[in-house]
């Protein structure tokens, strides 16, 4: 009796930041694509990256720091949002960017992810720290607002208030920023194939989806 054959299982590290919605975009986008490819087994492994390191630990005033990035230019940061609700309505996101007031450093959201991982949700908690930030407009740099999404996850709240008190799995965030920088990546999303290809900022659902067809091509079903 022949044995039936498996699903191609494929690597993909998404290096991203929570406070870039391009990346809740990008996000969006592939996992759209894995749901339109369920011959295709896809282990998606989130990876931090910073936007800005800086930033202190309470965070700064969002549109503050928006429009000095942007040259005090109104009109152009409003451009610039115009095209990213657009984009964000494509892949099923509302963003409600004026909800934002403060852009948190997001160290402890990559702890909060790493262990989220290990309790086979980390996913679903990407998801999670991207709608309390670009629609809710959550402060995120509050320990209590993250105890809480985890706590919806099923996570123990108590454990995880615990850890972030702590510097608990901070020195293996700062390996994960390294090897991104030490790669090369310098923007976000960038979305790497089976630790080989990797496609650079917020693609659309398609071209995620050819990515990963070559993947699957290249690696043989058990």
């Amino acid at each position: 009796m022949e044995q039936a054959m498996t699903r191609p299982t494929i690597r993909i590290d998404l290096i991203s930041d929570v406070i870039c919605p391009w990346c809740y975009v990008g996000f969006r986008a592939l996992l759209a694509a894995c749901t339109a490819r369920p011959d295709i087994e896809a282990d998606i492994n989130m990876r931090p990256f910073e936007l800005d390191p800086t930033t202190p630990k309470i965070g700064v005033d969002h549109q503050a720091r928006l429009l000095a990035k942007f040259g005090g230019d109104r009109d152009r940061l409003a451009n610039i949002r115009a095209s990213l609700y657009e984009a964000g309505r494509a892949v099923g996101i509302d963003f409600n960017l004026d909800a934002i007031k403060v852009s948190p450093n997001t160290r402890d959201c990559h702890r909060l992810l790493l262990w989220s991982r290990s309790a086979g949700v980390q996913i679903e908690c990407m998801e999670a720290l991207f709608r309390a930030y670009h629609i809710e407009g959550e402060d995120l740099s509050q320990s209590k607002n993250l105890v809480a999404i985890a706590r919806g996850l099923g996570m123990d709240g108590a454990l995880v208030a615990e850890l972030l008190a702590s510097d608990c799995d901070d020195d293996t965030v700062t390996r994960d920023l390294t090897t991104a920088v030490e790669m090369g990546v310098t923007a976000v999303p960038c979305t790497i194939f089976n630790h080989g290809m990797a496609l650079m900022g917020a693609q659309p659902v398609g071209t995620f989806a050819q990515a990963l067809e070559t993947a699957s091509s290249q690696v043989s079903p058990s």
